[in-house]
């Protein structure tokens, strides 16, 4: 198709999308007007194009571009069932998709396939996802952007009406971690596994936060469906939302029985800190040195390593300190090798110094089923920004990266913050 008939496709889809916003019943929030909705979709969508625009006319080799890694490998799979449909599902599904009749068809594809035994991440199912939405773009990477985009929107959206009952003092102040965090929003707008990663995530935590007593099946396909999403996509993740889950269970029982689960909690976490004896750690180091050779390949200009580093994992404390500084607290800001860097540190310095702020100024003891939400987030955090230290040795990897723990960071802060403080202050700031 012509530039212009994509172009006018963009606006079309992107006027339905706004009318969608304005008219569909589950847009409807209390005390959130829909014009705020539609422009958190329309700085969404500003995002994802000027990623994709980034990766396009700034990065212009594709083949180190994840956006266009996945979206060239998805355009060859479509194309598939054109001309062999029954290849074309054993693909999709995956059943049968290593025969080799059928395989033929994937030789052509640099990314859709990842080592069996990486247990780390896949491109495979963000690639599957992108194939469809193929259909409905004509194979163009900044309509399928678009679709993309207003998936996850409606996923941040469904997360906001589930933690909207936690933050009924200042519901708005869920703005923040949702729809406003400048490298969440720039990060999760394009064609990336971040974003499926938030629908996966909103999908589970709107289930697992309603489920009251026995599950119906309704909620247990919902449960299922979200946590597969994150699987499929980024297998730590999924277990870490697991292992997360049983704080939520803890919530439900008694003073006494959620103590005695709490410790037992904590004790399996103490005894994976002997992992290095059970190969896990030998895993990590080998995706790590992996990532270090690759960052190399195509000359990185922000690694935090330039040696391999050894598979005996004989010092698990400071590879842990080095996690954290790492992805918690750089890029600092006199890392500014490049423009990028630069500005994600700056957002990152003063997202440090606004938590800080919360908990030193605004600090509330949660109480409830509030307290066990806010130790769920900041594990989940936690857990995701050690993860992402031990295994990429690249900072402007990491900053990409560390966005599925932010906006949980965040609100773990936001749960032990007396919002009704914190609203009076910024009514009379800005009044």
């Amino acid at each position: 198709m012509a530039p212009s008939v994509y172009f006018l496709l963009y606006i079309l889809y992107a006027a339905f999308f706004i009318r969608l916003i304005m008219r569909w019943k589950f847009f409807d929030l209390p005390h959130v007007p829909q014009g705020h909705l539609v422009l958190f979709f329309l700085i969404k969508a500003m995002a994802g194009l000027g990623l994709t625009l980034i990766y396009t006319y700034y990065y212009t080799d594709q083949s180190k571009a994840d956006v266009y890694r996945y979206f060239n490998d998805s355009k060859i799979i479509t194309s598939v069932i054109f001309t062999n449909p029954v290849a074309w599902l054993k693909i999709m599904t995956g059943i049968g998709a290593n025969d080799p009749a059928t395989f033929n068809y994937l030789r052509d594809t640099l990314h859709f396939s990842h080592p069996v035994n990486d247990i780390i991440t896949s491109n495979s199912f963000l690639i599957r996802i992108i194939s469809l939405l193929n259909f409905f773009s004509g194979y163009n990477i900044y309509i399928d952007t678009l679709l993309f985009n207003f998936i996850t929107f409606v996923s941040l959206t469904l997360l906001f009406k589930t933690l909207r009952p936690y933050f009924e003092a200042f519901p708005q102040i869920l703005y923040w971690p949702l729809f406003i965090l400048p490298s969440f929003v720039f990060w999760s707008s394009g064609l990336l596994k971040e974003g499926l990663i938030f629908v996966g995530l909103s999908i589970y935590l709107s289930t697992a936060l309603q489920w009251k007593g026995l599950p119906s099946f309704k909620l247990l396909l919902a449960l299922v469906t979200g946590l597969c999403i994150v699987a499929l996509t980024k297998i730590y993740v999924a277990l870490l939302l697991l292992a997360g889950t049983v704080l939520l269970i803890l919530s439900s029982l008694n003073k006494n029985a959620a103590r005695l689960g709490l410790v037992a909690f904590f004790i399996l976490l103490a005894s994976t800190g002997f992992y290095y004896k059970s190969g896990l750690c030998e895993n990590i180091l080998t995706k790590r040195n992996e990532f270090l050779a690759l960052a190399n390949i195509e000359h990185s200009g922000s690694l935090l390593d330039v040696q391999p580093m050894g598979q005996d994992c004989d010092h698990p404390g400071r590879m842990v300190t080095d996690a954290f500084i790492n992805s918690v607290l750089r890029p600092f800001l006199w890392d500014k090798e490049k423009l990028f860097q630069l500005f994600f540190g700056v957002e990152n310095f003063i997202f440090l110094l606004a938590l800080l702020s919360l908990v030193s100024g605004y600090y509330k003891r949660p109480e409830g089923k509030r307290l066990w939400l806010c130790a769920f987030f900041l594990f989940f955090a936690l857990g995701n920004y050690l993860s992402i230290g031990l295994t990429v040795p690249v900072l402007g990897a990491i900053v990409h990266y560390r966005i599925i723990a932010l906006p949980f960071m965040l609100l773990s802060v936001l749960l032990m913050t007396d919002l009704e403080k914190l609203k009076l202050r910024l009514t009379l700031l800005f009044s």
